[in-house]
């Protein structure tokens, strides 16, 4: 059973990537960005705003596992030539799961 676990650990700390380490500035610039355009959105009741702050923390999390640091200044880049690229593509993905984390945590008794 032991090795069963340690083999287990092994794979999980194989498997998960390591962490891309933006900078403060980088992680600050989106949740900025994130936050602005959630708080944004058509019809989004006043009381709802709140959640914004948390789904976008969620997504910069998840994201930060997976998209380096030069991967951020590719998106600036190709934000400002009005361009998408992968990484773009991948913390989109993340939105969704995050919302549903979030709107469930709000909304437990």
């Amino acid at each position: 059973m032991l090795r069963l676990s340690l083999a287990i650990l092994l794979l999980l700390a194989l498997g998960t990537p390591a962490s891309a380490n933006w900078t403060r500035a980088q992680r600050t610039h989106f949740l900025d960005q994130c936050i602005a355009s959630c708080q944004a959105t058509p019809n989004m009741p006043e009381a709802r705003r709140g959640v914004c702050d948390k789904t976008c923390s969620c997504v910069a999390d998840e994201a930060e596992t997976q998209v380096t640091p030069a991967d951020m200044d590719a998106i600036e880049e190709a934000a400002a030539a009005g361009c998408t690229t992968d990484a773009m593509q991948k913390i989109r993905s993340f939105l969704p799961v995050c919302a549903r984390k979030v709107m469930r945590r709000e909304n437990r008794p």
